[in-house]
């Protein structure tokens, strides 16, 4: 099918496909793995008539996945309420339908990683330090250390990955979340997906949530009442500066000429996550009584 219409490069791979009047997205996977979890994921959602994914159509191919184009279609804005809202609702969707599927028998999904993948990104956070240093100083490398060091200890002695876990999506980033023409929320891109408690990836959709509305937790609790039922474990999940290590290791990926488009953004970035850190801390400790 793909090579019957006209592509049209969208990143390294994943192109849009304009085919009898109809367009598509076409992405081609580099791991047979990888793509039989996203398709096996996409069958199981679908037969739980899950509403918040958009339709598979399939190749010969297994490493091609191609789903209709959604036009009009846009990445949540986690600044604005509705997005937040509806964006929370269909996560807790997603992870609600453990009650219809019993995604740690899948052979496809893994648990998910969380405290090993942390410690392994302080790891290369310390490797890459130096090199911070030219562009926040050493006090604010520091500081972000000193808050990742701490806040896994904490983590390490609290966190549990229970087997009853559910479906998680692995990467909820606000691109992976589109708010189609009608209105209704979709989940692209399942290609993280893992199993895991659920009040795990509510923290992570917290920790993208927290930049757009100043760290005030209090806020966001009183905003979304169902965060009120999230389990102590996963409250503490908040205290590790999630956001700031990730940007900083994928930083030092870019092209120079990129890296210092960036620093633009992400030096103002990092000086105000640890500007509200200690107060995020403390009431993180707080509601978490």
């Amino acid at each position: 099918m793909a090579q019957e219409g006209k592509l049209e490069k969208i990143k390294e791979n994943v192109w849009k496909l304009e085919k009898d009047g109809n367009r598509f997205s076409v992405k081609r996977y580099q791991s047979s793995s990888t793509a039989m979890k996203v398709k096996h994921v996409h069958d199981e959602l679908h037969s739980a008539s899950f509403l918040h994914i958009v339709p598979v159509m399939y190749e010969e191919d297994r490493l091609l996945f191609i789903q209709p184009w959604l036009d009009g279609a846009k990445a949540v804005n986690f600044k604005k309420r509705a997005d937040r809202t509806d964006s929370l609702a269909a996560l807790h969707a997603l992870h609600a339908t453990q009650a219809q599927i019993d995604w740690h028998a899948s052979p496809y999904l893994h648990p998910y990683p969380l405290t090993m993948k942390w410690e392994d990104r302080i790891v290369r956070f310390r490797e890459i330090s130096g090199a911070c240093e030219a562009y926040i100083g050493k006090g604010q490398v520091d500081e972000i250390l000193f808050y990742a060091l701490n806040a896994i200890s904490i983590v390490k002695r609290t966190y549990q990955n229970p087997l009853n876990g559910t479906l998680l999506h692995g990467d909820v980033v606000h691109h992976n979340i589109l708010r189609d023409a009608t209105g209704v929320i979709r989940f692209i891109d399942f290609d993280l997906a893992c199993t895991g408690p659920a009040g795990t990836e509510i923290a992570l959709w917290i920790h993208r949530v927290l930049p757009q509305i100043d760290y005030d937790i209090d806020f966001l609790f009183d905003e979304q009442p169902s965060l009120k039922k999230l389990d102590s474990a996963s409250k503490t999940l908040l205290l590790f500066p999630n956001e700031l290590l990730r940007e900083w290791l994928h930083f030092f990926t870019l092209s120079p000429a990129a890296r210092e488009r960036q620093a633009k953004q992400l030096i103002p970035f990092t000086e105000s996550a640890l500007s509200h850190w200690p107060k995020l801390w403390y009431d993180v400790e707080r509601i978490n009584i």
